[in-house]
């Protein structure tokens, strides 16, 4: 077992606020009907909210004024774009070297539409509906599950509360070089020393283009990703996306961004052959090309989840949770051949911690409560109340009294059980509950202590 270096301090991570739902109509549960979301309000100076569809599909411009009001807001300027890149951080409130930087793919469920020499969004899906307190949750118990590791996630332009058009600036030159002021200014703000920087799909694209522009990355893993943007809109069925590539020329394409001097970062590229949203072909011609140039990319297959909730059929694109698990195990000091040899063999990456808890605590712990989680495989956060007669209430982020699906949960020996997930021990360290499956053990959810209450 690695352990982390003595650099990452052990850390009390602040109370949490609020958590992202998890919909599970699609895997069978009952949903109740409820009405429509309140309507959403965006911060001063901005002219819409990007955490919301509306805000997503429209855009958003950004005043610096309004951008520096709020606590999770970075004004970027760079020289070309100003903008407002919002983020959620935890494990930050106390000095340490590196920080887990995560930087997410394209909105679950959207499309694209090209009309008039412009892309727009075209549809999102409805779970897409986000707050800042959603994602401070989602990064805390982030950082529970890491034993106190900092982790950020840092919003893309015009996602997430960040200013600008998400349609436009995908996969471009502004976004890259938005995120890099960004990250130069996270560097300042927490005193840190780098990153180990983790990109989901076209996270992940992003991540390739900023090897070339910085030297304090300390680990780059990118998951699922489009690093060829010929081979992937080429091999992209349908869409928008041909016409996107031929007639755009502010693509920032990882082929033309391989660093020309020597790097020393270890590069992690995983992905499921099987990917029907980005083909491996799209992943294969960067990593040959980057090895050429004397870069240290270690490659690995591995299974991609399905989000149910988003509906089509089986795409085999979400792997963030093995993805999250690389950047942590880098993170902490593993060698690479150390990790290559755990994805190899499918073992686990983060090494739950804790005291394992009896069945009566477990109870203690769950009865009656509201608790936000991060589950994985696939990775989501929930928000869920623990009814006292044996019922599993998934709520709904935006209206936190609507139940969005109704499971099962009971206690048997000294294990926590749910009709969806099947049973599991539970170890507590700290504020964090966490369910683990399997020998050795391996992460089912992360839980942080709620509120009693119905």
């Amino acid at each position: 077992m690695a352990h982390p270096p003595s650099y990452l301090p052990s850390l009390r991570l602040p109370r949490l606020a609020a958590a992202l739902l998890l919909p599970l109509a699609a895997a069978g549960c009952a949903v109740e009907q409820g009405g429509p979301a309140p309507p959403a309000t965006a911060p001063p100076g901005f002219s819409a909210d990007t955490f919301t569809r509306a805000g997503l599909i429209s855009g958003a411009t950004a005043t610096e004024p309004g951008c520096r009001a709020l606590p999770d807001g970075l004004w970027v300027d760079t020289g070309r774009r100003q903008e407002c890149i919002r983020y959620a951080a935890a494990g930050v409130d106390r000095p340490a070297r590196t920080a887990l930087v995560y930087i997410p793919g394209d909105p679950g469920g959207v499309s694209y539409r090209y009309a008039a020499g412009r892309l727009y969004v075209d549809q999102v899906s409805e779970y897409y509906q986000l707050s800042p307190e959603t994602r401070r949750y989602g990064v805390e118990a982030l950082s529970g599950a890491m034993q106190g590791l900092p982790v950020i996630n840092l919003a893309r332009p015009g996602m997430h509360g960040s200013s600008g058009d998400h349609a436009e600036d995908r996969q471009s030159e502004d976004e890259v070089e938005l995120l890099n002021g960004a990250l130069t200014q996270l560097r300042q703000r927490y005193g840190l020393q780098d990153f180990t920087l983790f990109g989901f799909s076209s996270g992940g694209t992003i991540l390739a283009n900023l090897l070339a522009l910085r030297t304090d990355i300390r680990c780059a893993v990118m998951a699922s990703a489009p690093l060829d943007l010929a081979e992937y809109y080429r091999s992209t069925p349908g869409g928008v996306g041909a016409d996107s590539y031929a007639l755009r020329g502010d693509l920032a394409d990882p082929m033309r961004a391989i660093p020309a001097r020597r790097l020393d970062t270890p590069i992690f590229v995983i992905g499921d052959h099987r990917d029907r949203k980005v083909p491996a072909s799209a992943w294969a011609r960067w990593v040959a090309a980057a090895r050429r140039a004397g870069m240290h990319v270690d490659v690995a297959e591995i299974t991609g989840y399905e989000r149910r909730e988003l509906g089509g059929g089986p795409s085999f694109h979400h792997t963030s949770s093995r993805g999250m698990e690389v950047a942590y195990a880098c993170a902490t000091g593993w060698p690479a051949e150390q990790i290559m040899q755990a994805l190899a063999k499918d073992q686990p990456l983060i090494i739950p911690r804790g005291r394992h808890l009896t069945g009566e605590e477990i109870r203690e712990a769950f009865t009656g409560r509201r608790l936000r989680a991060t589950e994985w495989f696939p990775r989501v956060n929930v928000y869920a109340f623990w009814d006292r007669g044996g019922r599993l209430y998934h709520l709904d982020l935006n209206r936190p009294q609507r139940r969005i699906a109704e499971l099962r949960w009971w206690v048997e020996g000294d294990r926590l059980c749910t009709s969806r997930r099947g049973c599991g021990e539970v170890l507590e360290d700290g504020r964090f509950l966490h369910v683990v499956h399997g020998s050795p053990p391996r992460l089912s959810a992360t839980f942080v202590a709620g509120q009693a209450g119905s």
